[in-house]
């Protein structure tokens, strides 16, 4: 099924879909989890990782002189 204009997108997708199951499989297979110490699932991590950089960000945005 070809869908028109849909070519760069789809290939863009299918990229970010197969990263994330090559992370999780890498989070799941391998002693990565005990490396790092935290004991969370795959999500939990992912969730954990992105609240901490968007706060890192948010203070770096918010700490103008004054």
């Amino acid at each position: 099924m070809r869908i028109p204009g849909l070519g760069c997108l789809k290939g863009c997708l299918v990229t970010v879909v197969v990263l994330f199951v090559a992370g999780w499989l890498v989070w799941e297979l391998s002693p990565l989890q005990e490396w790092i110490g935290t004991g969370k699932g795959y999500w939990d991590q992912l969730t954990d990782w992105f609240t901490t950089v968007t706060d890192w960000i948010g203070d770096l945005g918010g700490s103008g002189g004054g």
